[in-house]
């Protein structure tokens, strides 16, 4: 059985590079509506336990619909330190997997895809990358304990180093629904201006950023 690991950083720092265009409430309900998308597509998938890292109550109150397991943190301490923490939670004898909450257009196909590069009776590391092969929006981990998760600009080669230091050779899984996460304000056009029908596209919406990307889009294809 594979466990999945979610860490949600604060909600009053959330999307910083988005400050520009969102307001902060807007920012935090753009990572709920991330997240809710997610946690959609999770509960479709053969998994083990949800684990939900964060120190907002909007994060756990928003879990319990989908009845993932919480851990609370009492002062965040980076991404990092969630991650560790979920890792030292989820069941020892069960492969996991850590995803970012910001993952609105992941589907459980894809979900399944990562798992799947993960099988084998031995030691396994499996990478999706984001679409810049900088940065790591999906591991899995054979073993939670199997490496030291180093996540930042440069994780996806920190994971790949982190891997073959054990002898081991990194899985990496190119997935694009899994590779654009929602960083900066031409990622939130691209996604405001998506075929995809979820909470995110529908929160978006209702912000001007997202109407004003709606009809630029209009008068495009005009």
């Amino acid at each position: 059985m594979t466990d999945v690991v979610i860490p949600v950083k604060n909600l009053s720092q959330a999307k910083g590079r988005l400050k520009s265009v969102l307001t902060p409430a807007e920012r935090a309900g753009l990572v709920l509506a991330m997240l809710n998308d997610l946690l959609t597509t999770l509960n479709k998938c053969a998994l083990g336990d949800i684990w939900l890292v964060a120190n907002d109550e909007a994060v756990f109150d928003l879990g319990a619909e989908f009845g993932v397991r919480d851990i609370h943190e009492h002062v965040s301490k980076g991404y990092n330190q969630g991650v560790y923490a979920g890792l030292q939670s989820v069941n020892a004898q069960n492969s996991v997997i850590i995803l970012p909450a910001d993952l609105p257009l992941a589907q459980p196909h894809d979900i399944a895809q990562l798992v799947q590069a993960g099988i084998g009776i031995n030691p396994k590391v499996a990478i999706v990358p984001d679409r810049h092969n900088r940065g790591t929006n999906g591991l899995y981990l054979s073993e939670p304990d199997l490496i030291t998760t180093d996540f930042g600009e440069n994780s996806f080669f920190n994971h790949k180093v982190a891997a073959a230091q054990l002898g081991i050779s990194a899985n990496v899984v190119h997935i694009e629904s899994m590779a654009m996460d929602i960083d900066n304000p031409e990622d939130l056009f691209a996604m405001a201006q998506s075929t995809t029908a979820n909470t995110t596209k529908n929160f978006l919406a209702s912000t001007a950023f997202g109407q004003a990307a709606w009809t630029s889009h209009k008068w495009a294809v005009a």
